[in-house]
């Protein structure tokens, strides 16, 4: 990312209805069979695709726009493309859509030989954060590895000068908002997935350093708009960006989780706040102060949606009707008043469509990741999975039907037949709209090692079970049962016959899914 000077230096940085689907239960035949969870459950409004819908049409075309040859998107620049890999891995996960994770060896690949390490801090920031989803998504620990040399290098920029910080950049001439809010957020992320990482220069001890500094630093101001950073004086200046309100609200949501401090998200909500008040035009709708049709800025038209991306975060952690209404809110604006003939979108969100670049169309994809996180969500992917049966194998465990990925062979694999159980508790009550089952096939085994026949049930309470699906004779490798009117904590997969072939019988469950209605 660039800085631009202007006064002062400044770094850059639907309501759609949630319906419950009443035609029952159902095994999808062959010619109507499920390619992916983006295509299900449909929850049909009258004018409007649903989220998921909407996501797999864009990310289809932001994908387009990908270079193989050179790694990156071809319209858009280098910290941009991190951001761009960052949505399609949000998609991915969220929606168990494999389309286009290939993107994300390809760009390792390509770049490892040293580009993620360059004289800016907050480019380098962003590329950690992707490489940790990456991680999250494949379980490859070549990513987790590389953000945290990311992050290594990046904290050798921290200093005295204002009382702390991270430079934004290595000439140590500007330290501003965004940088030391992806570093935040960076500390928690590594720290939740370093077992064992305490003590003086933990990952820990980095998100407690960066965020006593942080709140001291008066970047945030009393209406709770975070400005863009810090003059010589180390006085705050610049414009309210709407990605400085964004990604603070996803490294407060983590730092969190980190310190067991819900104090911090009520600042994250007052941040939120202040963002979807004050940051908007008459009718609702996001924008940055100063976006005008066709900008030359090849940064802004990225920051809306990476604000759209850390509210849609922030809401599993706060369920405000707010923050849903308004991404649904900016959604159908989205959709109906800034995409192309061509499913391609534009900077003014309000509209009208101006022209398409890879920042753009993936700001897009941020807000509809989020309408699926707050109207369409796989509970499954924050669920506890167990089963009453051993693995086949150690890394085949019941977390891997859970984690919302198909490759690198990401299944539950267990032996005994019949009677294997999944079950997954979701922590509360919760509205479920469908389920779906992915089997053998959809991770690309034979189809004859398709589960057979299988039950599905759900409870309350986790002691009194009422029996939800029954399939008998299962062809399909995804299954997808729409149900109405369910409430559970729990729900469980009772494998009775878990393949056709007549050969060693073991459960192969690549993906159990439970969407809900997100409130």
């Amino acid at each position: 990312m660039r800085s631009y000077q202007a006064l002062y230096v400044f770094g850059v940085g639907i309501l759609l209805s949630t319906l419950a689907i009443t035609i029952g239960c159902r095994t999808l035949p062959e010619r109507t069979q499920l390619k992916d969870a983006s295509q299900a459950p449909a929850q049909p409004t009258p004018d409007l695709p649903t989220p998921r819908e909407m996501a797999k049409t864009t990310a289809d075309k932001l994908t387009e726009g990908y270079s193989f040859t050179r790694g990156i998107w071809k319209t858009t620049g280098w910290w941009n493309s991190a951001n761009a890999l960052e949505s399609v891995i949000d998609y991915s996960r969220m929606t168990g859509n494999a389309d286009h994770t290939a993107l994300i060896s390809a760009t390792y690949k390509r770049h490892i030989g040293g580009k993620f390490l360059n004289e800016f801090n907050d480019d380098e920031a962003w590329w950690a954060l992707t490489w940790i989803k990456a991680y999250d998504l494949t379980h490859q620990a070549h990513y987790l590895a590389i953000a945290k040399t990311i992050f290594a290098d990046i904290a050798t920029h921290w200093d005295d000068h204002c009382g702390g910080g991270v430079w934004w950049k290595k000439d140590h001439k500007y330290k501003n908002a965004i940088t030391n809010e992806l570093f935040l957020t960076l500390a928690s992320r590594l720290h939740l997935r370093t077992p064992g990482d305490s003590g003086p220069g933990s990952f820990r001890d980095w998100a407690d350093r960066e965020w006593q500094w942080f709140q001291k630093s008066e970047m945030i101001g009393s209406d709770h708009l975070i400005v863009d950073g810090l003059n010589e004086q180390c006085q705050p200046v610049g414009q309210t960006f709407t990605y400085n309100q964004g990604v603070i609200l996803g490294g407060l949501a983590d730092y969190a989780s980190v310190s067991g401090n819900d104090k911090l998200l009520q600042d994250a909500q007052n941040i939120a706040t202040a963002a979807i008040t004050k940051l908007t035009d008459a009718s609702g709708i996001l924008r940055d102060s100063n976006e005008v049709a066709k900008s030359d800025s090849a940064d802004q038209p990225q920051f809306k949606g990476i604000f759209m991306r850390n509210l849609g975060y922030l809401y599993g952690y706060r369920r405000e009707t707010a923050y849903r209404d308004f991404i649904l809110n900016n959604l159908r604006r989205v959709w109906t008043d800034n995409r192309s003939p061509d499913n391609q979108f534009g900077y003014l969100w309000a509209g009208p469509f101006d022209m398409s670049d890879g920042a753009r169309q993936t700001s897009a994809l941020d807000l509809m990741n989020a309408a699926i996180s707050v109207s369409q969500p796989n509970v499954a992917l924050t669920a506890k999975a167990t089963a009453n049966v051993s693995s086949c194998n150690e890394h085949e465990s019941p977390t891997m039907a859970v984690d919302g990925s198909l490759i690198n062979d990401s299944k539950w694999c267990a032996h005994g037949d019949p009677n294997a159980v999944l079950t997954l508790d979701f922590g509360r009550v919760l509205a479920i709209t469908a389920f779906l089952v992915k089997h053998a096939e959809a991770g690309g085994e034979a189809n004859d090692f398709n589960t057979d026949t299988f039950t599905i049930e759900s409870s309350r309470d986790g002691r009194s079970w009422q029996p939800v699906i029954t399939v008998n004779d299962n062809k399909n490798k995804i299954t997808e049962h729409s149900v109405n009117a369910l409430t559970a904590r729990y729900a469980r997969l009772n494998i009775l016959r878990s393949q056709t072939r007549q050969s060693i019988f073991a459960t192969r469950i690549f993906e159990f899914e439970a969407i809900s209605d997100g409130k």
